[in-house]
């Protein structure tokens, strides 16, 4: 192969690659309602409905730094990339990088060390992992705290309701209400969020252990997770 050829190829997979990785990651949930479900035996439920803002692309258009044609253009790329995720049931762009959406997603957690990560792997925006020691994770990101002077010089803010339900021992958390759920068995977790400055969601809880092997009872065959690092 010619080293021009080979020069032209690996600049493209370069930027392929970059690209990929802008478009799944600096997601900011703007107004949204969001409720994970997980069970002591490693199933889950995530649901999301509200807005998510591609928040680079929503500061370059209020600061005047993109022309309209690129900043469509940009959009069309954003709606693509959230149109790959079958997950995502409903998709509307209401300008400016901001996209009002519904998203459902059901999993099977069957081993230690996997995660489900909402947008994406790339840049979660929460995740819900298992560690080694046989417990469930939930975090979200911390991005909107550690970028909260920057999104609120734009005008994003940050409103809305993130809920857990699990029948799972808790072991830690920082939710700001806690009751029983309709479900007997199981207990509601809820977190407040009214602004980019609110501490983000967190919990742990200890999944069922078979007494006898002394490992995770979890459900047969894993589905929708990923390998996870152990990094929140």
């Amino acid at each position: 192969m010619r080293p021009t050829l080979l020069k032209r190829i690996t600049i493209w997979l370069v930027g392929a690659v970059t690209s990929l990785t802008l478009l799944s990651s600096c997601w900011l949930p703007e107004q949204f309602e969001t409720e994970v479900r997980f069970t002591s035996l490693g199933a889950y439920g995530v649901t999301y409905i509200g807005i998510i803002t591609y928040a680079p692309l929503y500061g370059k258009i209020v600061r005047g730094e993109i022309s309209k044609e690129d900043a469509d253009r940009q959009i069309q790329q954003y709606l693509k990339f959230l149109k790959g995720d079958s997950a995502f049931k409903e998709i509307n762009s209401i300008g400016s990088g901001r996209f009002q959406v519904k998203y459902m997603k059901e999993g099977q957690f069957a081993g230690n060390k996997q995660s489900f990560n909402f947008i994406s792997r790339q840049g979660a925006m929460f995740r819900l992992r298992t560690t080694e020691d046989a417990k469930m994770v939930l975090g979200g990101s911390g991005q909107a705290l550690l970028y909260a002077d920057r999104f609120e010089e734009v005008g994003l803010k940050m409103q809305g309701l993130v809920r857990v339900v699990t029948d799972a021992e808790v072991l830690e958390h920082n939710a700001n209400f806690v009751r029983q759920s309709r479900t007997p068995g199981f207990v509601q977790y809820d977190w407040r969020i009214r602004s980019l400055r609110d501490p983000p969601p967190r919990l742990i809880a200890k999944l069922k252990v078979d007494p006898r092997t002394g490992v995770p009872a979890y459900g047969s065959g894993a589905s929708n997770v990923d390998t996870d690092d152990g990094k929140d």
